[in-house]
């Protein structure tokens, strides 16, 4: 493939190893795995990373990995003899995929292999060179293998065929698959892709082209096993494969967690050294710092390197306070039952600091109204809201950990999904993980926990969700912490503020995230906007966290959420039958409740306007 440019918040997303990414001129290619990254272009290692390391101790405590490193940026080699630039050159893998590919003239079929670069060829029946094409479908399976179309196989109907007769591609001049078919050149074989990307309803074991690739009565064909961002890898594998277009979503569908940085329970000095000594521009001195052996030449190392930032009263114990957190999570221990629920564990934390008043060089947050102060007895939202505060500052680390293909599978831990991050694990000495830092400012949200348990133990309220909670039922793959009342309302409030704010900050929806903090004692939410820039954002969203800006928004979100454009028809289907993926939705659809997929924690799922401002049941119509 020819070189692209890539992003590096896509590397630690859609476009992580095993996925596929498309040039402006559509062809596609696979992103390489772990072990091929950091290297140049034509294989060499680069010789040091550490200036890419990320450091966020409680990720990398539930994780279990060795460290956390930014892609790459793509530096040229300076032309000057005496001028070094340190990781120049470096590449991100791109291997050819699909690697099956038309004639454009005759439509004859070929496959090229992973690394070739140029596609104008030579066509064995033109006998001149042509462009090729790329054909638009690959195969996938559930344990994350992709493969080339069996082209071979589909037109003999035999996965063990021996004819190799040139193939090609005749079309009758439809826009579908259903007017191209292959003809074997060879034996006259032909066969149609009718229905070759076509997907079972029901939730019965196998696939169309796992069903019908073999003539009638033989055995089923299973996948090949192929992990092309390995390299030509194939393994054994029994699932049943699926053909798909190369441009879907589901195939790659990458799995990250982040965390918010949060100062620990250390001092202000303490906070400021690790800011000092984990910034980008540092990386040299933590290079030399690693050379030291004992504790106590590393704290003269800072002291002599820093020697002109340093405060006049930091201590040594400051100091090594500052190392033991960077180099290591030993100071943050989680038990095998806090394991099994890691988000939550991130989220307590994360809710702890957003309900206090804290300054520094990470996270930064003023308190703007509290139920408790007496200023605030006259207003309507007294008895609804708990607290409003303006978060002026925040670090985000997104940490990529995998991805699946097809359909999620929510019953997969973190390290399960590792392997298929690597071409090797096992033998890989330094595991770790692709991740990306964002800095960004936003509004944090938290709703008055005991308006919320009276809400909540309503009679007409619990009826309306049980209701839900039957529909909802039969969906296999839900997440069940959000399967309350409470949680389903907050979600749905925070949608239709982040419609609010779009309006009046000047960023666009898609922008702006959503964070739910939705534990057992945290009714929350934080509603931010985040850039890859050290410097974050411009302040156009925290400024609408001020009390005379804020509750005006927030009369208009709640307004909006009490009609839809689509009503009557939008809260009836809500009530009798749900909207959405299996019916998770309530009383919301696009025209009301939806934002872009990408804001949202669950992919505009398990929202209900009724939840908000219904005059029986929503939670802001209960006082």
């Amino acid at each position: 493939m020819r070189y692209l440019p890539m992003r590096r918040s896509k590397l630690v997303g859609t476009e992580g190893p095993g996925s596929l990414v498309i040039s402006p001129e559509g062809e596609t290619a696979v992103v390489g795995a772990l072990d091929f990254w950091f290297r140049d272009a034509y294989g060499n290692e680069a010789v040091n990373i550490e200036e890419f390391r990320i450091t966020e101790p409680r990720l990398k405590a539930i994780l279990g990995v060795d460290k956390f490193y930014k892609p790459p940026e793509f530096r040229k080699q300076s032309t000057n003899a005496f001028e070094v630039v340190p990781n120049s050159n470096i590449v991100m893998p791109l291997m050819r995929f699909p690697r099956w590919h038309y004639c454009s003239s005759c439509k004859t079929l070929k496959e090229l292999e992973l690394d070739q670069t140029s596609i104008y060829i030579d066509c064995p029946k033109c006998e001149a060179k042509r462009y090729f094409k790329q054909v638009p479908f690959v195969v996938v399976c559930e344990h994350g293998h992709l493969s080339d179309f069996p082209w071979h196989e589909w037109v003999h109907r035999n996965e063990h065929t021996t004819c190799t007769g040139s193939l090609r591609i005749k079309m009758s001049g439809g826009t579908t698959l259903d007017s191209w078919q292959v003809v074997c050149e060879g034996c006259k074989d032909r066969r149609s892709l009718k229905g070759v990307t076509s997907t079972y309803k029901d939730e019965r074991a196998g696939s169309f082209l796992g069903d019908n690739l073999n003539s009638e009565g033989s055995k089923k064909y299973k996948c090949e096993g192929y992990r092309p961002w390995c390299g030509d890898i194939k393994e054994e594998c029994e699932a049943p494969p699926v053909a798909i277009l190369r441009n879907s979503i589901n195939v790659y569908m990458s799995k990250k967690i982040s965390a918010i940085a949060i100062p620990g329970n250390h001092s202000e000095n303490v906070d400021w050294i690790i800011s000092k000594i984990d910034s980008p521009a540092k990386y040299m001195l933590r290079l030399n710092l690693v050379r030291h052996d004992n504790m106590k030449d590393k704290i003269s190392f800072i002291r002599d390197n820093l020697r002109m930032e340093l405060k006049v009263n930091t201590t040594d114990e400051e100091i090594e306070t500052a190392l033991i957190y960077l180099e290591s999570a030993a100071t943050i221990e989680y038990d095998e039952t806090e394991l099994e629920n890691p988000e939550a564990i991130l989220r307590e934390k994360e809710f702890e600091k957003l309900i206090e008043h804290v300054q520094s060089e990470s996270l930064k947050i003023e308190p703007e109204w509290i139920y408790e102060d007496e200023e605030t007895a006259r207003n309507y939202y007294r008895p609804y809201l708990q607290r409003l505060s303006r978060v002026l500052r925040l670090k985000e680390t997104i940490v990529l950990y995998g991805f699946d293909r097809k359909d999620e599978d929510m019953s997969k831990n973190y390290e399960s999904y590792y392997p298929t991050l690597y071409r090797d694990y096992d033998t890989v000495k330094e595991k770790w993980l692709p991740a990306h830092e964002v800095y960004g400012e936003g509004v944090f949200i938290q709703l008055n926990l005991e308006q919320i348990n009276k809400w909540e133990t309503n009679p007409k309220v619990q009826k309306y969700f049980e209701q839900y909670l039957t529909r909802v039922r039969h969906v296999q793959h839900r997440t069940e912490e959000i399967l309350s009342p409470r949680n389903v309302m907050l979600h749905t409030l925070s949608h239709f503020l982040i419609d609010e704010f779009a309006n009046t900050s000047g960023y666009n929806r898609a922008s702006i995230r959503e964070r739910l903090y939705l534990g057992e004692n945290q009714v929350g939410v934080l509603i931010y906007t985040s850039a890859g820039d050290s410097e974050g954002t411009l302040g156009g969203l925290v400024r609408l966290g001020e009390k005379k800006k804020f509750f005006p928004l927030l009369d208009q979100a709640i307004m909006k959420s009490e009609w839809c454009s689509s009503d009557p028809v939008c809260t009836e289907l809500g009530e009798s039958q749900g909207q959405g993926v299996n019916g998770l939705n309530g009383a919301a659809c696009y025209n009301c409740s939806h934002i872009p997929e990408t804001s949202c924690e669950h992919w505009n799922r398990y929202l209900d306007r009724n939840l908000v401002t219904d005059e029986e049941i929503g939670f802001f119509k209960s006082h």
